[in-house]
């Protein structure tokens, strides 16, 4: 699904939370990656906290999915490196 580039999805994210966001990402005021895309920075995969966000509830990019599939998409997921959600990686 399309996550929209909003004020009120920006809000809810906790893209700064992670444990992925670099000070790079932080000095560009980037976040909101499943709506905006990849980031500018170079990033070292630590550990995504996708699912965890509300903002990931609320448009239901994981809810659909089986418990398997949902341990392989948490390895997987970064918004930040991979693009936004629902696009063609």
């Amino acid at each position: 699904m399309i996550v929209p580039d909003t004020k009120e999805n920006l809000n809810q994210c906790i893209c700064t939370k992670c444990p992925t966001y670099v000070q790079c990402m932080k000095d560009k005021s980037e976040g909101l990656f499943c709506a905006r895309g990849k980031s500018a920075c170079k990033i070292e995969e630590e550990e995504c906290i996708c699912m965890d966000c509300p903002v990931d509830t609320e448009y239901k990019l994981t809810a659909r999915l089986d418990l398997m599939e949902k341990k392989i998409l948490k390895l997987n997921q970064f918004y930040c490196i991979n693009g936004p959600a629902g696009s063609k990686k």
